[in-house]
């Protein structure tokens, strides 16, 4: 019985379906290289997303170190927010995390190195794989503590967005591609609108303990406009890739009405003031998230429909 209360006390405080974010961009920067006629060995591809996830772990894990003392604070968390509440909860000692995220680190480190020196993939594979440790190991962590000083939003836009699906394509391609970029916008712009809108409900634990996001500084009340416009790019940006990136048959045009829709639900949540209910909260937290997932895997399969060039 305790393996299994353990077993269940690590799953949540990885938050293994929040991998997704990270996992999803990473397979459209496959696909997108794959189109253009780059391949790579299962072994890559394997690899690459276990360091990925790796340095997922790394950041989740430090996280709930750094910000225990604001998840004890906080009673009004849900779903998408708060942490994974196994240290805040006391199921776990909090030195399990800090050991769990100093172990992910210097796994990323040596399957990243591996993944250098083994499959010759170029110099900036050290470089992107930095960046991402780099940007995830201090989003929480001293002394630059990105979350902590109202850029870890843009942070989040950038390593869950451009990075993941740059390196992907990087990995198998060995350059760089404008379209990846140009993939990337949607995805950002989604992702930081998860991060944003998961602070709501965090604000006071995270006010008490000087965790100075967008929310903390410049309140709810402007930070429903930020969503509410960056909600609006995200719906425009993904319709102008969609028609700019390839051929876009009827029957994914209308799949891609999906994040369309609930990009239109949240707004009209938002401009219901939805924030201020707790319950209608966490259904805009998991409107938010699914808009995120619903493009990046829109785009993913309008790229692997799309014939080669």
């Amino acid at each position: 019985m305790k393996l299994k209360f353990y077993l269940a006390a690590w799953w949540k405080l990885s938050r293994v379906p929040f991998l997704s974010v990270g996992v999803l961009p990473l397979i459209l920067g496959f696909v997108l290289a794959w189109r253009w006629g780059y391949q790579g060995s299962f072994g890559l591809y394997l690899l690459t997303t276990a360091t990925v996830i790796l340095i997922m772990w790394m950041t989740y894990y430090m996280g709930e170190w750094n910000d225990l003392e604001g998840d004890r604070i906080n009673r009004d968390f849900n779903l998408f927010s708060g942490g994974s509440r196994v240290l805040a909860e006391g199921d776990l000692p909090p030195w399990v995390a800090l050991l769990l995220g100093y172990a992910c680190l210097a796994g990323a480190v040596f399957t990243g190195l591996y993944i250098y020196l083994q499959y010759q993939t170029g110099p900036m594979t050290l470089l992107l794989g930095g960046i991402g440790i780099f940007a995830g190991f201090f989003y929480s962590s001293k002394p630059f503590q990105w979350a902590y000083r109202g850029l870890g939003e843009i942070f989040v836009g950038f390593s869950y967005g451009w990075l993941p699906i740059a390196t992907g394509f990087y990995l198998l391609a060995g350059s760089f591609s404008h379209q990846a970029f140009l993939l990337s916008i949607p995805v950002g712009l989604s992702i930081f609108n998860v991060i944003l809108i998961n602070e709501f409900p965090d604000e006071e634990g995270d006010r008490a303990i000087g965790k100075r996001n967008l929310v903390v500084r410049f309140g709810k009340e402007r930070m429903t406009d930020l969503y509410m416009g960056s909600s609006i790019l995200i719906g425009l940006t993904f319709i102008k890739v969609l028609l700019l990136l390839g051929q876009t048959p009827l029957w994914l045009l209308t799949i891609s009405g999906i994040p369309l829709l609930l990009i239109l639900s949240s707004l009209l949540m938002v401009w219901q003031e939805a924030h201020r209910e707790a319950k209608r909260l966490e259904l805009l937290c998991r409107n938010t998230l699914l808009i995120n997932l619903s493009i990046t895997m829109i785009l993913t399969l309008q790229q692997t429909i799309f014939p080669s060039p």
